[in-house]
């Protein structure tokens, strides 16, 4: 194949964090059947001592005398959503909505546990419904945030934290999150400005520093960037991620071997981060050692195989190798993946 000259790269990693939410037991006993009450009660106490498995068997029972009992739907639901059981929990929300489907607190609960098993765009549907129906608190706002930067409808977040913020304005994670929409956007100035009230507002929160660190390194700012690394890593000693951005960011300040070693160290604590193998292998490249780059971009692949940039720069290294077939094969896996590889780059591939 023809040679080409292949740049080595960086990646830059984003975080974000999310913050877990419990269902609020409902102590509420109807006048119906006394069985069903007792079995119901006997449920609720189950519930307060975290005993989900027994309280779930408790309802259970109260439905099996009272099949309207409309509170004991909820529970049963929560019960299940604590036990991670998140398709029998939405069903079990959609009896109790069967029954009245103006509670507001049951369409939330019913979009965490669509959030729990990453069902973002009908989480997002129902955490609406409980809007509509007035649950219009800051959780139900921020989680809705969050559905929606999944979502890469990032504008749309940034309105629904806002209408967090409204209503809490100490609301730490989504000033944290509103950011990260703003960094997605490339709006930088706005992202540090969020990233810093985040940190205002709760000054332990590890993922608001290293967010902050990511932006700055964004606006150039490296020795403040690295400067918020180091106090991410100094709140969460094994926050590996933060090791990464930090190791990036002495990357682009020429200090290859801190580089080198804060991938490493992000490799230790995480041993499946393809993107710290990624950029452990850029820096052997770097300095010419290249078989052993080729050993770091390939465990990349190993854990992601669709890691288009991997494929790029082991492309390269193949290519410094002399290795023009393999090196054009991983260049079209990368154009595969996802990376802007000209068209004529891999036009006499086999």
């Amino acid at each position: 194949m023809k040679r080409t000259f292949v740049i080595f790269g960086l990646l830059l990693s984003s975080a974000m964090f999310a913050l877990a939410q419990e269902d609020t037991i409902n102590t509420l006993v109807v006048e119906a059947n006394q069985e069903a009450e007792l079995a119901y009660n006997k449920g609720i106490s189950l519930m307060e001592q975290k005993n989900y498995q027994d309280a779930v068997a408790q309802f259970e029972e109260a439905i099996k005398y009272n099949a309207s009992f409309r509170q004991a739907y909820v529970n049963l639901g929560s019960a299940k959503s604590a036990m991670k059981d998140y398709d029998g929990a939405i069903a079990t929300f959609d009896k109790a909505l069967d029954l009245d489907s103006t509670q507001s607190q049951v369409w939330f609960s019913r979009g965490m546990a669509n959030y729990n098993k990453n069902s973002y765009s009908a989480s997002y549907q129902d955490f609406l419904m409980a809007m509509q129906y007035g649950f219009k608190t800051a959780e139900v706002y921020y989680y809705a945030g969050v559905d929606l930067f999944f979502l890469k409808e990032y504008e749309k977040a940034i309105s629904s934290y806002t209408e967090a913020i409204k209503v809490d304005g100490s609301y730490a994670f989504a000033y944290n999150d509103r950011g990260s929409c703003y960094r997605m956007l490339e709006k930088y100035d706005e992202a540090i400005k969020d990233y810093e009230q985040a940190i205002t507002y709760d000054p332990q929160l590890a993922n608001s520093y290293d967010n902050l660190g990511s932006a700055l390194s964004k606006k150039g700012d490296l020795q403040a960037a690295i400067k918020n690394f180091n106090l991410a890593i100094a709140k969460k000693p094994d926050f590996y991620a933060a090791y990464n951005n930090r190791g990036e960011a002495y990357f682009q300040q020429g200090d290859v071997k801190a580089a080198y070693n804060d991938f490493k160290k992000a490799v230790e604590l995480n041993k499946q981060y393809a993107l710290a193998y990624n950029n452990m292998g850029i820096v052997l490249a770097n300095q010419k050692r290249y078989e052993d780059a080729l050993k770091m971009f390939d465990n990349a692949i190993k854990i992601n195989p669709q890691f288009g940039m991997a494929y790029y720069h082991r492309a390269a290294a193949q290519e410094m190798l002399r290795q023009f077939e393999e090196s054009c094969m991983s260049l079209v896996k990368a154009r595969e993946y996802g990376v802007n590889v000209p068209a004529s780059y891999t036009a006499g591939c086999n």
